[in-house]
């Protein structure tokens, strides 16, 4: 249903978003990374979209996009959970 609503109105980051977080539990992650690639282009300082996109990265085996993305979306948002988490993951 995300991927229908970003199709019929995509100018809203969040259809985009969710749709990124629906394929990802499918591990679907090419597909997330497009889609929420297309939710930042609407807001790109959102730090929640950004580190769910580290995650993506970590998937997709790309650690070094991950720590980008993670310390990205620290520094708009220095109390973003999942940043620091995956932060923590990656440096041990």
């Amino acid at each position: 249903m995300f991927g229908q609503a970003a199709y019929l109105d995509n100018t809203i980051a969040d259809y985009h978003y969710y749709y990124g977080l629906a394929l990802a539990k499918l591990q679907r992650f090419k597909e997330a990374e497009r889609a929420i690639n297309r939710a930042l282009t609407h807001t790109p300082f959102n730090a929640d979209y950004i580190a769910e996109l580290g995650y993506i990265y970590l998937q997709l085996s790309f650690p070094h996009r991950a720590k980008s993305n993670f310390e990205k979306a620290i520094k708009i948002d220095p109390l973003n959970k999942r940043a620091i988490e995956g932060l923590k993951n990656i440096l041990g």
